[in-house]
């Protein structure tokens, strides 16, 4: 009997409920959570809660260390960018991205890290999220 991990892998995080777990990991925990990259690095161009930043007359001073920054943004507003969130297989690594348009945002505003996983949240998925369901198909073909 032969299981092809590989192939198993992708089909385990192409199901809805672990790409939800997958994608959260990078855009709540620490995205918007923590306002960082996947390298750890905070996100300058991100804010939990911007809208008052937007509504703010005169504009809100944010400090000296954001005199080149652009006024921050928050995925969660429209909703598109972060529910087109999605992970995926390739080769041997696993991906995050969103829609077009998002990615380009994103990308723009949060650097090359802001997809991609933390090296702790990289651990999660693999032990907690992935790792139980590769083993759960390896009991059931050994049965």
């Amino acid at each position: 009997m032969k299981i092809d991990v590989k192939s198993l892998t992708k089909a385990i995080v192409s199901e809805p409920g672990i790409q939800v777990q997958l994608v959260d990991l990078n855009r709540e925990d620490q995205i918007a959570l923590g306002g960082i990259d996947s390298k750890g690095q905070p996100l300058f161009t991100y804010a939990a809660s911007t809208q008052e930043i937007y509504d703010a007359n005169p504009p809100m001073d944010l400090g000296g260390m954001f005199k080149t920054w652009k006024k921050p943004y928050n995925l969660f507003w429209t909703g598109k960018s972060y529910y087109a969130f999605r992970a995926y297989v390739k080769g041997d690594s696993l991906y995050i991205t969103t829609n077009p348009r998002g990615r380009k945002l994103l990308l723009m505003n949060g650097g090359d890290n802001i997809f991609g996983l933390t090296p702790e949240n990289a651990l999660i998925a693999n032990w907690d999220i992935i790792a139980p369901k590769i083993n759960e198909a390896f009991r059931e073909q050994l049965l």
